[in-house]
């Protein structure tokens, strides 16, 4: 009996399966190689200012005007989104103030809470002119390079030199007492006008964020204590982005935080995550050449403005014209109280609408400008210039017929 041969089978090796993890690993690992291989190469050429700027230094100088806030005794809230190195206090009368005797290397604030070098008296110096400016962001000086570079310090600056120059050469400028003869007052006219001879100081006592009704309890809670001369007031945008419910800018999500209605672990976890993707070569890489997009910290335009801190600038405007009116109401009627004020204590008031970047020539927009008014988008520009011409005409209604008020209007400057 025949048995039947088996058939030849080839011999097969019996693959195993990778584990999962493996691949994942795979995966991680590319993008970290990348991010090792381009900083090795800007380390070695020194091509991280030429490539991306000086990225770092600007998100610092960003963290260093951020606001952080805390409670009145100090403590921080820590869970709220944004939370910078400027410290600002809780203060039920004008919802936060800054926080005394703190500096970095681009501000100084005082005993006071001012932003100033040096402490500020009660008892003003004989013969000494004091000027306050009260007002948000762009009276503070926001992402100014030092104290130097801020509106107040060149303000006291220019006073006082030109008091120096009166002094030197008198002749160049309009006499206390005019000529008899007409000819010769026509003469002198022509010259620049003298301002009082004194000790001009300047003192800014802005806050960023602040919208008018802010400015208000400044003014009376804290301000009128030191006998200024002088209030200058240069504010206006914030009180078209504050509801109207609201009579002056709070700490923002500080209600919902403290009633438990967020998740501000998971917010601030977001806004690490995002920060520390943002300082990547690799992602810096992406959006300044391959993606052709300006860099997340040149148009920091959330974390500084705190009526926009969660939506956008456009969603913050009046969408109607009843709501518009109610802003420019309440506008109005803080800027009365802060006349009736001066008038009454013999001050000097001057009211100054700040400049508005939608109003500006193409021309000389740079690029971080235009880049901010691409993200703004074209609503936002039409309901600005809707509303600002109701912010002059307001502020002009409130001074007229007063002696001791100015409005200066900016807006287009």
């Amino acid at each position: 009996m025949f048995r039947r041969s088996p058939r030849y089978r080839p011999w097969k090796r019996k693959t195993q399966s990778r584990p999962w993890w493996l691949y994942v690993l795979l995966i991680l690992s590319l993008p970290i190689g990348l991010e090792f291989l381009m900083r090795a190469i800007v380390g070695t050429t020194g091509g991280a200012t030429r490539w991306f700027g000086d990225e770092s230094a600007w998100a610092k100088q960003v963290q260093a005007y951020q606001l952080g806030f805390a409670d009145p005794r100090g403590q921080a809230y820590e869970d709220l989104p944004y939370q910078g190195n400027l410290r600002a206090l809780r203060n039920p009368l004008m919802s936060y103030q800054l926080q005394p005797n703190q500096k970095t290397s681009f501000w100084t604030i005082n005993a006071q809470g001012f932003r100033d070098p040096d402490p500020v008296p009660l008892q003003k110096p004989e013969g000494e002119m004091r000027i306050f400016v009260l007002g948000g962001g762009m009276a503070f000086g926001q992402l100014s390079s030092n104290d130097q570079a801020t509106f107040t310090h060149r303000l006291e600056t220019l006073l006082n030199d030109r008091v120096k120059a009166q002094r030197g050469k008198p002749n160049q400028f309009q006499p206390t007492v005019l000529p008899y003869r007409a000819d010769q007052v026509e003469q002198v006219l022509t010259r620049p006008p003298r301002i009082q001879e004194r000790q001009y100081r300047v003192i800014n006592a802005a806050v960023p964020g602040y919208a008018s009704g802010n400015d208000l309890s400044m003014l009376m809670q804290q301000v009128a204590n030191y006998n200024p001369d002088w209030i200058i007031i240069l504010n206006s945008y914030e009180d078209l982005l504050l509801p109207s419910a609201q009579a002056g800018v709070d700490i923002p999500g500080l209600d919902a935080l403290l009633k438990g209605d967020r998740d501000p672990v998971g917010a601030k976890a977001k806004e690490t995550v995002q920060g520390w993707l943002n300082q990547l070569y690799l992602v810096q890489g992406t959006q300044r050449f391959v993606l052709r997009s300006p860099s997340e910290s040149t148009t920091p335009t959330a974390p500084l403005n705190l009526l926009s801190a969660t939506g956008t600038i456009d969603a913050s405007l009046p969408t109607d014209t009843t709501e518009l009116d109610q802003r420019i109401s309440r506008y109005r009627n803080h800027l009365l109280q802060m006349v009736r004020w001066t008038t009454a204590s013999k001050k000097r008031l001057l009211i100054g609408l700040q400049p508005e970047i939608s109003t500006r020539q193409q021309s000389v927009l740079t690029p971080e400008e235009k880049a901010i008014l691409t993200e703004l988008g074209d609503s936002y520009a039409k309901r600005v210039q809707t509303a600002y011409p109701k912010l002059v005409a307001a502020a002009q209604q409130v001074t007229k017929g007063t002696a001791n008020s100015t409005v200066l209007d900016l807006h287009q400057l």
